[in-house]
């Protein structure tokens, strides 16, 4: 597999990768190495713990789909995942079979040198626009209540006094916060997973955080895909467009701007969770 940075030059909202200014082009290498290295990972360890003894109800084209997912057309990977989804293939064989194999497939093309430095860095943010957007896919699950949420630092942050007074502010205001500090990211999968949290709220303080960032997030979609993730803390004053950067639903970093993207997020649930 891969082992060498791939430079992730931008994602932006409608797929199309357009270069922006914003994080250092080191911090945006790590970004989309985390993409494709964690989802073709995870794709090959899961595959054989399934033990699936029929194929996909959808035979995944593996080629049609990473050349939509580094091709021009932004949408055109969506549109590949969706027509998929029409004939039958469910979300976890959407993410583990189609978009985790591209991954491997992607990664493979690169060790051969037949992609670009651009063909990934375009795969990389698509590949997590797919995840946040087939979240609606996702089997229902009961969430402990829409007013609560869970907040945690990235594994490896140090800084945990603003998310702490963050933390006292929203159950001042009404929110039941659990807060989670120091937690690693196998910690942290755990816990969402287990807690039934409609929202996360993850808090970075440095641009040195975006690995870590980028992995729980993916993390996080994969264990959790209906959760609303919201990024806050310094990194979200020194990239703003951090959210839609490593796949977030939010982000923000003065206290004013944070409830109101909390509000923003809660107002989203009844049309994202499905009780069963």
């Amino acid at each position: 597999m891969i082992d060498m940075p791939i430079p992730l030059r931008a994602i932006d909202s409608d797929a199309h990768g357009q270069a922006r200014p914003g994080l250092p082009e080191a911090a945006l290498v790590i970004l989309a190495q985390e993409v494709i290295l964690r989802l073709a990972r995870w794709a090959a360890e899961t595959a054989p713990q399934r033990k699936i003894i029929v194929p996909p109800r959808v035979e995944p084209d593996i080629d049609s789909l990473c050349a939509a997912l580094t091709g021009l057309e932004s949408m055109a990977a969506s549109r590949h995942i969706m027509a998929a989804h029409r004939e039958g293939a469910t979300h976890e064989e959407l993410c583990l079979y189609h978009i985790g194999a591209a991954a491997t497939r992607l990664g493979e093309l690169w060790e051969e040198d037949r992609i670009s430095l651009r063909d990934m860095a375009l795969a990389a943010g698509r590949m997590l626009n797919l995840l946040r957007d087939l979240r609606a896919l996702a089997p229902p699950f009961e969430p402990r209540g829409s007013r609560c949420a869970l907040f945690a630092t990235v594994p490896g942050e140090t800084h945990v006094l603003g998310v702490t007074m963050a933390a006292d502010i929203f159950r001042d205001h009404g929110w039941d916060v659990d807060l989670r500090l120091e937690r690693s990211e196998r910690e942290l999968s755990e816990i969402v997973r287990k807690g039934a949290y409609p929202i996360v709220g993850l808090s970075a303080s440095s641009v040195e955080r975006v690995r870590a960032l980028a992995r729980v997030i993916l993390e996080l979609r994969i264990v959790a895909p209906k959760i609303l993730i919201f990024v806050s803390g310094y990194i979200a004053k020194l990239e703003p467009d951090i959210a839609i950067r490593v796949g977030a639903d939010g982000a923000a970093w003065k206290m004013d701007d944070c409830e109101a993207e909390m509000e923003r997020l809660h107002a989203m649930l009844p049309g994202i969770m499905v009780r069963g």
